[in-house]
C-alpha cells in the first residue's frame, strides 16, 4: 500500500499524430544552475528558504513571461532531465505521443491560461507545446500517491486549524532539489495565490490563496480517456484563481467539466474541511466533523472515514490523529507525516494554516524528515 506505482502512458494516445520532439533524452541529470533563494518570513525571523520563492505578478502574458525569464534554466533544465526522462521510461516514443495529447489539451484551457502557457514559452525560451507537455503530462499517466489529513481547530491546544500534507511523486533524483514557490499575483480580478511547486508548472499541486483557501491533490487510479476538459492541475488552479472558501470550491468543482480522476483536500480560513472525490462522472465530498480529523490518500472511499486496512498510510494518519487530539501542534503534524511518508517518494512535506496564510515547508528526499521552513504568505499576497 504505501508503494507508489506509475503506469504506461494512456495506450489511447496511440493513435494521436506523430508531432516533432524538442529537447533531448538525457540519462542522467547535469549540474543545475545557481539561482538566488528569496529571504522570507520564517522561524527563526529572517532565515533564508533553500528554494526560489518568485512573485509573479500582472496580466496572464506578463506573468507567464516573468515566469520564464526568471526562471529559464531551471525550466529548461527539467524539461530535458526531468519531463524527457519520466516520458522515455514509460515507453519508446511516448514522448511524440504526449505531444499530440498536449496539443489537444491546450484547446480546454481559458484564454488566460493559454496566454500564460503562450508568455512562459517567450519568455523560456521554449517551444509553447513543449510548455503545453509540462501542464498535462500528469493526466496522460497514472499513479498513486500522496497523503493529507486536516485537523479543526480544536484538535490543537492553540486553537489553530491546520492541514498537513505529503507530496509523492517519483523523483528521479531531479525533482526532490529543485521545488519553488511561485506566487502568482493576477492583475485581472482573479485572487492571488501561491503554488509549491516546480520551475515551468502553471497548475497546482498543492497551493493556498489570498483568502486562506487551501487545495491539495492525491492521485488515484485511473484508466484512458480523451483530453475532454481542461488538465487537473489547471483546474486546481481555477478553484484557487475564483473561490475563497470550501463552499465556493465544492460547487466549481461540481459545475466545471473533469479530466482526470483524482481526489483533493480543501480547507479554508474558517477551518471548514472537505474532501473531494472528482471522477468525470461527478464529485463525492466527504466534509469535515467536529471532533476528528479529516484524512484522504488514494482511495475513493464515499462517506467511509473509518474503515481500516485500504491503504496504511490513511491509517496512520487516521490513528494517530484520534490519539493525540487536542494537543496537535505542528510538530506533531509534521511527526504524523514523516509516519506517513513513502521514503523514496516523498519530495514536498507542508503544513498550512489557513487563517494565518502560513506554510511550513520541507522539501529534498524524504521532505517529512527534513527541517520545516514557516513561510508567512500574507506580506506576498499584499499589493
Amino acid at each position: 500500500m504505501r508503494t507508489l506505482r506509475m503506469n504506461r502512458l494512456l495506450p489511447l494516445f496511440l493513435s494521436f499524430p506523430l508531432l516533432s520532439l524538442l529537447g533531448s533524452c538525457a540519462s542522467a541529470p547535469t549540474a543545475a544552475p545557481a539561482l538566488k533563494t528569496t529571504t522570507v518570513v520564517v522561524d527563526p525571523p529572517d532565515e533564508p528558504l533553500p528554494i526560489p520563492l518568485v512573485e509573479l505578478r500582472g496580466s496572464a502574458t506578463e506573468m507567464g513571461e516573468q515566469h520564464g525569464r526568471e526562471l529559464s534554466d531551471r525550466i529548461r533544465f527539467l524539461h530535458t532531465n526531468y519531463l524527457d526522462v519520466f516520458l522515455a521510461r514509460i515507453g519508446t516514443g511516448t514522448r511524440m505521443l504526449a505531444y499530440g495529447g498536449a496539443t489537444m489539451f491546450e484547446q480546454k484551457l481559458s484564454p488566460e491560461h493559454r496566454a500564460e502557457v503562450q508568455g512562459l514559452a517567450a519568455g523560456a525560451g521554449l517551444d509553447e507545446r513543449s510548455i503545453m507537455l509540462g501542464q498535462c503530462f500528469l493526466d496522460l499517466t497514472s499513479m498513486v500517491a500522496c497523503s493529507t489529513v486536516s485537523l479543526p481547530a480544536e484538535a490543537s491546544a492553540d486553537g489553530v486549524a491546520r492541514m498537513g500534507r505529503n507530496l509523492d511523486f517519483p523523483s528521479l533524483n531531479v525533482l526532490d532539489s529543485r521545488s519553488a514557490v511561485l506566487v502568482f499575483k493576477p492583475s485581472d480580478g482573479r485572487y492571488a495565490f501561491a503554488s509549491i511547486t516546480w520551475p515551468g508548472l502553471l497548475g497546482v499541486l498543492s497551493g493556498m490563496n489570498e483568502h486562506g483557501l487551501v487545495l491539495c491533490n492525491m492521485e488515484v487510479t485511473r484508466g484512458p480517456r480523451m483530453p475532454v476538459a481542461m488538465p487537473y492541475t489547471m483546474l486546481y488552479r481555477t478553484v484557487l484563481e475564483k473561490c475563497r472558501d470550501v463552499d465556493e470550491a465544492v460547487a466549481l468543482l461540481q459545475r466545471t467539466p473533469r479530466q482526470t480522476p483524482n481526489n483533493i483536500m480543501l480547507m479554508d480560513a474558517a477551518g471548514n474541511r472537505a474532501a473531494c472525490e472528482l471522477t468525470p462522472e461527478g464529485v463525492v465530498v466527504r466534509r469535515g466533523t467536529p471532533g476528528k480529523a479529516l484524512i484522504s490518500t488514494n482511495h475513493q472511499r464515499g462517506q467511509d472515514c473509518d474503515t481500516p486496512g485500504r491503504c496504511d498510510r490513511y491509517d496512520a494518519l487516521h490513528d494517530q490523529s484520534a490519539a493525540e487530539f487536542g494537543k496537535i501542534d505542528v510538530k506533531q503534524i509534521e511527526s504524523m507525516l514523516a509516519a506517513a511518508a513513502q521514503p523514496r517518494f516523498t519530495v514536498q512535506s507542508m503544513v498550512f494554516e489557513p487563517s494565518n496564510r502560513v506554510i511550513y515547508l520541507a522539501t529534498g528526499k524524504e521532505a517529512a524528515k527534513q527541517k520545516f521552513y514557516r513561510v508567512d504568505l500574507k506580506p506576498h499576497f499584499r499589493d
